[in-house]
């Protein structure tokens, strides 16, 4: 995760994933048609959205009165008005991102064709992988636009590792129970696969979401402290370490890298082959020395 704004919250959060596999229920619609003169009946299998379903508005708000509400925030700032250019921001990224909203309708409207569910998870994790690279410029610029030591932004890159085992974790998940739902010789044999799909899948979602949170918490934490007006806190300029108070932003840091550890150990439990070896938080630093190396000589200029 970024510490710009740039990317959408809805490339991260387990949100995008569960407005797309866990708020939904099978159907099964029973149709009885005529043709010539004969009656037959037609039997169909697809999703709906559970009701009342949350939408991505009602997520990134919450989580927003959740931070500001808590968060040491300067005296020119009012926690309200934070929440709202916060969340119009990642709610406007949402709302722009047509090609992500498609995609979980798709799921939601689809009938019983191929495997829908699969191809949404798989379209989350190609989608992250081409952006992969960006994401890792975008830390190594914004590294070069302050004065935080080179291993704050490290976490991020860890946090971004995670979440793509994460995704191709529950993409096995998702294959697996998909594939024994479409095997499925009725439709309560089809729905209780669906549901140990979610029973299994839910968990994850959950820790990421927990994670994300940690995540976000202490990004615009960094933010708000390094700007003096509400349009500047989107994407300040500089960040000042100076401008944090250290105890706090401390206090902060901790409670992140505790959570994804905690984060990385389970996504491990589901799956030891993506997480055998342990990662070497030097390997890291490595890749994001050779992002700053290849930015061009302009972008050096702090």
């Amino acid at each position: 995760m970024t510490l710009t704004t740039g990317a959408p919250l809805s490339d991260y959060s387990g949100s995008a994933l569960r407005f797309g596999l866990m708020e939904i229920k099978p159907v099964e619609v029973v149709e009885t048609i005529k043709r010539f003169g004969l009656k037959f009946k037609r039997v169909t299998r697809k999703f709906e959205s559970l009701k009342p379903a949350r939408s991505f508005e009602d997520f990134v708000t919450f989580q927003n009165e959740t931070i500001f509400n808590t968060m040491q925030i300067p005296k020119w700032f009012d926690a309200d008005k934070l929440v709202e250019v916060f969340s119009q921001r990642s709610i406007r990224d949402y709302q722009n991102d047509t090609e992500l909203k498609e995609m979980v309708e798709d799921v939601r409207k689809a009938e019983r064709k191929g495997r829908p569910l699969l191809s949404f998870t798989q379209f989350m994790k190609h989608r992250f992988e081409s952006r992969r690279d960006r994401y890792l410029e975008l830390e190594a610029e914004r590294f070069l636009n302050s004065s935080f030591p080179l291993s704050f932004y490290n976490k991020f890159v860890v946090f971004d590792n995670t979440y793509y085992d994460f995704l191709k974790t529950v993409e096995d998940k998702v294959r697996q129970y998909e594939f024994l739902a479409s095997n499925a010789r009725n439709f309560l044999m089809y729905r209780k696969r669906f549901a140990q799909m979610k029973s299994k899948i839910g968990p994850l979602i959950e820790k990421l979401d927990e994670c994300v949170f940690y995540c976000t918490y202490l990004k615009k934490y960094v933010l708000v402290w390094n700007s003096k007006d509400y349009k500047e806190v989107l994407n300040p300029e500089f960040l000042n370490i100076n401008n944090v108070d250290f105890s706090e932003f401390e206090k902060l840091c901790n409670n992140f890298n505790i959570k994804l550890r905690e984060t990385r150990e389970f996504v491990l439990r589901y799956n030891p082959e993506i997480l055998r070896k342990e990662v070497d938080s030097e390997e890291y630093t490595t890749k994001m020395f050779g992002k700053l190396v290849m930015l061009p000589s302009s972008s050096l200029n702090l």
